[in-house]
């Protein structure tokens, strides 16, 4: 599978908005690179292991939420999407509420769709 197409990618990130609104670590872990590299709004790296322990600790709940895909531009192999998420929920107890914007790097992976790199940052309301 090295073809990547807009219908595979919006599919996977269907898929990786509802294994997010549900902390589904299983599916999280099938989606996300191994090596994957994500930048938070204030500049930390995240690792995917950061990203599941997140999820598996319940550190992160998203209560409500909606999302909405931007764009999805194909580069050879690559797909890079932009979404925009609207999002109530609680990282670390603190309370988080907002409108985030998302850009991932998509390939092909041992013969799987994964996000390879991410970045998001919150949106002025």
């Amino acid at each position: 599978m090295g073809k990547i197409s807009k219908k595979d990618v919006t599919e996977a990130e269907n898929q990786l908005f509802l294994a997010q609104l549900t902390s589904n670590v299983d599916i999280l872990d099938q989606l996300l690179y191994d090596h994957l590299i994500a930048v938070t709004p204030t500049g930390q790296i995240l690792t995917k292991e950061m990203d599941l322990n997140a999820h598996r600790s319940k550190s992160m709940i998203i209560e409500e939420a909606s999302t909405a895909i931007d764009d999805i531009s194909i580069v050879g192999d690559t797909a890079l999407t932009i979404v925009t998420m609207i999002a109530k929920g609680k990282v670390m107890d603190t309370p988080l509420e907002g409108k985030f914007r998302y850009f991932r790097i998509w390939k092909y992976v041992d013969a799987k769709l994964k996000v390879i790199g991410a970045s998001f940052i919150q949106l002025p309301e």
